[in-house]
């Protein structure tokens, strides 16, 4: 891309907020839900429910890889567990293992009553840039 493209970062578009680490290591992101994240249905996409585990995830492995590397998703898997439809939805990631080239890691979205929305693991592949 120039630098005269307006690019924006998918999950920026999303308006999704990088909330950060906390002190155990797992890392935070959340968004307040509006209708472009919302089904036909009415109820939150289960794109976007998958978009916010893969970014609170892979945050957390993006922090624990050396410099000049990438971690990109090589396999994630999520289980739903009820829907949402309004408010705010919170994601966290942590990992679970990580190897030289292989990282495995899992994650959870809650709602605002801090019930369990969906949960993923996945593993994701260190590579240098």
């Amino acid at each position: 891309m120039s630098e005269n493209d307006k690019s924006i970062e998918y999950t920026q578009y999303l308006n999704i907020r990088d909330t950060g680490p906390d002190s155990d290591g797992a890392y935070h992101i959340d968004v307040d839900l509006e209708a472009k994240h919302l089904s036909r249905a009415g109820l939150v996409h289960g794109g976007m429910i998958m978009t916010l585990l893969d970014a609170a995830i892979g945050r957390a492995v993006m922090r624990q890889v050396p410099e000049k590397h990438t971690a990109p998703t090589v396999e994630l898997k999520i289980n739903f567990f009820r829907p949402a439809a309004s408010g705010k939805l919170k994601a966290i990631g942590r990992i679970v293992n990580k190897g030289k080239t292989l990282c495995y890691a899992e994650g959870e979205v809650l709602n605002e009553e801090g019930k369990l929305i969906a949960k993923a693991s996945g593993s994701f592949f260190v590579k240098p840039l």
